[in-house]
């Protein structure tokens, strides 16, 4: 007769044990959703580019969003803040909340504004901390047929011809498309008038309308106008020569003598506001490394002229570091000026 009576103190105690641990968890559920709700990314990310559309910076930053935004469950918001050589979207940048929801996609026309301004209200090193280097893509030097050339050293012997005479457009002042043509006029001793543009898209389009006879643009404002035989690319900018433009020569190959040490390379990164906690500065930067090492973002970057080129936070830094000093030294050289 005792089992009974044990069985049925049995059950309540488990009866007990059970309302005891429903109640333990009810108590604990607030946290738990809390906790959940905390978790990074838990809104849109905010992508500060500080150059206009259409060109390798904004087309860079929309194609990388989407699969970032696939992968979190998050938009990733461009917001394109142009001007004064990218410096206007670095202030707008710098401004951000350090909680991680906010990026800035730089490129090294970054650190041509860091040597051709003499003052600006946000210091890269300082206000900013570096994720990661994700891509590179040539500076192409393009010009309208009607000029009649079709390759540097014409286009060299036209300006020398003709001083004053040509203009060319670039995608603003202070960046490095701006800086390496002034280098192609110190260097081959040219006179050719800077026409800056608020982007590449807008300089490239009035060289293709005639407006302006040559442009140094990013390869994704370029390429369509040249595929189509609107612009005759004449040279690309970098130490080597683009996968997206295999026969067209780099500037130390152009057959200009005095260009033979002229190459300046066009990279691209990712910055935070400082002060980001490092966990979430790693988990972004695992997270792009991951999604545009895919096969199918390479491929959309490619066709745009946009060449993945991968490195760490030490990378950029060093980019950083390396190129300030190279382009200050150039730009006081020359006596290169904002305009």
């Amino acid at each position: 007769m005792s089992s009974p009576v044990l069985s049925l103190s049995t059950q309540g105690a488990r009866r007990r044990l059970v309302w005891l641990g429903l109640s333990v968890s009810a108590a604990l559920l607030p946290g738990l959703v809390q906790a959940q709700g905390d978790t990074y990314p838990a809104k849109p990310i905010r992508v500060m580019v500080p150059f206009n559309t259409g060109g390798a910076a904004d087309t860079l930053a929309r194609v990388i969003g989407v699969p970032l935004g696939q992968r979190f469950g998050q938009q990733f918001v461009v917001e394109n803040r142009p001007g004064a050589g990218g410096t206007i979207g670095m202030e707008a940048g710098k401004r951000l909340p350090a909680d991680g929801y906010g990026l800035i996609l730089i490129s090294n026309s970054q650190a041509v504004s860091e040597a051709i301004y003499p003052k600006l209200s946000y210091d890269l090193r300082k206000d900013f901390m570096p994720i990661n280097v994700i891509a590179d893509s040539p500076m192409v030097i393009a010009a309208n047929p009607g000029i009649g050339v079709k390759t540097m050293p014409e286009l060299v012997a036209y300006a020398r011809k003709n001083p004053g005479k040509l203009s060319y457009g670039s995608c603003g002042v202070g960046t490095a498309h701006h800086l390496a043509m002034e280098i192609v006029k110190v260097e081959a001793k040219v006179d050719i008038v800077h026409a800056p543009y608020r982007g590449c898209a807008p300089a490239t389009l009035d060289t293709v309308g005639g407006q302006i006879q040559v442009v140094v643009g990013s390869a994704p404002a370029v390429l369509p106008h040249i595929k189509a035989g609107k612009l005759v690319a004449l040279a690309v900018t970098n130490p080597k020569r683009s996968r997206s433009l295999p026969d067209v020569p780099t500037i130390a190959e152009s057959g200009v003598p005095e260009l033979a040490k002229s190459a300046i390379g066009n990279w691209y990164g990712f910055m935070a506001p400082a002060g980001v906690p490092k966990e979430r500065i790693a988990l972004m930067d695992a997270a792009i490394r991951e999604e545009i090492a895919k096969p199918e973002v390479g491929e959309k970057l490619s066709a745009a002229g946009i060449e993945v080129e991968v490195a760490d936070a030490a990378a950029l830094d060093r980019l950083l570091r390396g190129d300030i000093a190279q382009f200050t030294e150039v730009v006081t050289a020359g006596n290169i000026r904002p305009e």
